[in-house]
């Protein structure tokens, strides 16, 4: 007997890992303003009836702020694998590496180890995903700038509005100065 396929509300709101899906109703108050920028674009280029947007409705000129810390998932299902299919040099410089079209799971073993089950989620569930936390020891360039956490979110795409081909993201690394600084008054 086959066990039956979880639903959208049978997923608890926190994964391995600190990620969470984005819930309808999240607005990403706590986020950084970029990052809340592009899901809000994000979210006003769904369609009413609940279509995605695909790859080509992607604005670079009204995103051109965001840019440079914005990135761009291929995926390939069966077996699941992602390729970058772009890059903004802030989140290359932040991983240390140049970023071409690299398969993931090539150019960085141990994010894809812990990212695996939230980039398949993004894809499976059309859902996007956030999260603050630690980045892989991999990232070189990360630890040499002092960098102590990253912030980034996972958007999907999908040419027919219904099947995501594509995941859009960004990344904002973070200092223990700039965590300190954006930390709310009443923790300071």
């Amino acid at each position: 007997m086959t066990p039956p396929l979880l639903s959208f509300s049978d997923l608890p709101p926190v994964f391995d890992g600190g990620w969470r899906v984005v819930r309808a109703a999240e607005r990403g108050n706590d986020w950084h303003p970029q990052v809340r920028e592009l899901l809000y674009y994000w979210m006003r280029n769904c369609n009413a009836d609940g279509h995605l947007p695909a790859r080509q409705l992607i604005d670079r000129v009204e995103l051109s702020e965001l840019l440079p810390r914005m990135w761009m998932l291929e995926v390939q299902r069966n077996p699941w694998r992602f390729r970058y299919r772009m890059a903004g040099c802030e989140f290359a410089a932040s991983v240390g590496r140049t970023i071409g079209n690299d398969w993931y799971d090539e150019l960085r073993p141990l994010a894809w180890a812990a990212n695996r089950t939230r980039l398949i989620t993004t894809v499976r569930d059309g859902m996007p995903t956030w999260r603050r936390g630690a980045m892989p020891v991999e990232d070189d360039a990360f630890e040499f700038n002092g960098w102590s956490e990253v912030e980034n979110l996972m958007l999907p795409l999908a040419s027919d509005g219904i099947n995501v081909d594509t995941i859009l993201g960004i990344s904002l690394p973070y200092r223990p100065i700039d965590l300190w600084e954006t930390a709310p008054l009443a923790a300071q």
